[in-house]
């Protein structure tokens, strides 16, 4: 069985997982369109993002945007 993932296009998110139009909002796992076929993949993509996301978090709590 495939399962597809999708829900919000990642043009709307900057490189570290940031809301363009909600600065401070992260997003990661299923809140983010990959549109792949996970085949029982999907726990892994999810943690995946959550530590990009977090790196994210951490740059931006400490004052940088690259």
């Amino acid at each position: 069985m495939n399962l597809f993932v999708t829900l919000r296009p990642l043009a709307e998110v900057d490189e570290r997982l940031m809301l363009r139009r909600r600065p401070g909002t992260f997003l990661a796992g299923e809140m983010l369109d990959w549109e792949a076929p996970t085949g029982g993949y999907l726990l892994q993509g999810c943690f995946a993002t959550g530590a990009w996301a977090a790196a994210g978090v951490l740059q931006e709590l400490a004052g940088g945007s690259g």
